[in-house]
């Protein structure tokens, strides 16, 4: 069976691209690539392009494995653990979620428990959030 984050890694490698480490402007590169492929999807599925919708949906899959990598996280523990957390959300008596009747999202059950992901983060990551999100503060407050 294939595990599609070491898919990933290979495919970035043979791109000359990092792994294992968080790299600042290869992750903004995806993140742009992230908005473009979306883009690319909206476009073929307004169209009612089937192939083309499914070719942007596995590119936005690309994308974001690539983004994933670039910060450095751990996607595979993140995923499971999303994924753990989400089959929670599985009635154990009936087998089912419940669903909002309106749009059939599925609902939270009390005993819910939310995935727990800061583990699967990188700490250079991180401290560039923190950053960002420094520099956003001072501009603000220079705007006033």
């Amino acid at each position: 069976m294939t595990n599609v984050f070491n898919d990933q890694k290979r495919w970035m490698q043979g791109c000359s691209q990092t792994i294992n480490v968080f790299n600042e402007n290869q992750f903004r590169l995806y993140m742009r690539l992230i908005d473009e492929e979306y883009k690319e999807l909206k476009g073929a599925n307004d169209s009612n392009n089937a192939l083309e919708t499914l070719d942007a949906l596995i590119d936005l899959l690309v994308v974001t494995l690539g983004a994933v990598t670039s910060m450095n996280a751990d996607g595979e523990g993140a995923w499971n653990e999303v994924l753990r957390s989400n089959l929670s959300k599985i009635d154990r008596e009936t087998g089912k979620v419940i669903k909002r009747e309106s749009d059939g999202k599925v609902l939270k059950p009390d005993d819910w428990d939310p995935p727990a992901l800061s583990q699967f983060l990188d700490t250079e990551y991180v401290k560039y959030l923190d950053e960002m999100a420094a520099i956003t503060l001072r501009n603000k407050d220079s705007e006033r």
